[in-house]
């Protein structure tokens, strides 16, 4: 068995009773989305409340990826979450906050504090708003930014996946089991950009898509800017179409 537990959080859990992975694994399951079922596991989220906070919990069973040093039986999608979260801690990028981790045979628990007290998703800000701001388009293409200078690929770094802290000062971002080290950093902005402004160009106007570029390679004028830019725009004019 592997367990981990925050240092900050260990004994605020111990007055909820939640000691360890059983006690974790036990509480009712309420989920919050729809289970995904996958093979013969399944994996799945529920909220729990502590005080005036929210965790989510992130139940799996049987769910697994295959690995260089596991070809067989794999590892749970949540240790490649878990280890993706704490590479971002130790780059100082803004990350999810682990309150628990464990893994017992074939389960596993993966335990955050939830953004929704400090942080708004950016699907919901968009669906109200139908717009962007020139100080959250920065913050995202800053972010971006550091995230490829460490030659780390999002993967897809979608409007359901970006949450931005109250006054636009900085975001985190979410669904990270897909996050990939690439070789070069043009790799990396080649996929996340496109990907970001996939679904959100139709929210922006030409001077903010450029304002974005600007802000994500600095001025700098290079022959592989232009041709990531061009490459870009040509497959979101494919889209729009």
């Amino acid at each position: 068995m592997i367990e981990y537990v925050n240092p900050l959080w260990a004994k605020k859990l111990s007055q909820f009773h939640l000691n360890g992975f059983a006690d974790f694994w036990d509480t009712e399951n309420h989920w919050f989305e729809d289970v995904n079922h996958r093979r013969d596991g399944w994996s799945g989220v529920i909220t729990k409340h502590i005080g005036d906070e929210t965790l989510f919990i992130k139940k799996q069973h049987n769910h697994n990826f295959k690995t260089w040093l596991h070809p067989f039986k794999g590892e749970p999608t949540f240790k490649r979450e878990f280890d993706c979260i704490q590479r971002l801690q130790k780059l100082n990028i803004p990350t999810l906050e682990v309150i628990f981790f464990g893994i017992r045979e074939n389960d596993c628990i993966l335990v955050t504090k939830s953004l929704h007290k400090a942080h708004r998703c950016l699907s919901e800000v968009l669906d109200q708003t139908q717009q962007l701001s020139d100080d959250q388009i920065k913050i995202i293409a800053k972010l971006l930014k550091q995230l490829h200078h460490n030659n780390i690929q999002h993967t897809y770094p979608i409007p359901k996946h970006i949450y931005l802290n109250q006054d636009n000062s900085s975001m985190v971002l979410i669904d990270l089991e897909k996050m990939k080290y690439k070789l070069f950093r043009f790799q990396c902005a080649a996929r996340d950009l496109y990907s970001f402004l996939k679904f959100t160009h139709h929210f922006l106007t030409r001077t903010q898509t450029e304002l974005f570029f600007q802000t994500y390679f600095d001025d700098q004028n290079s022959w592989l800017k232009k041709i990531i830019i061009n490459k870009i725009k040509r497959k979101l004019s494919r889209h729009h179409l």
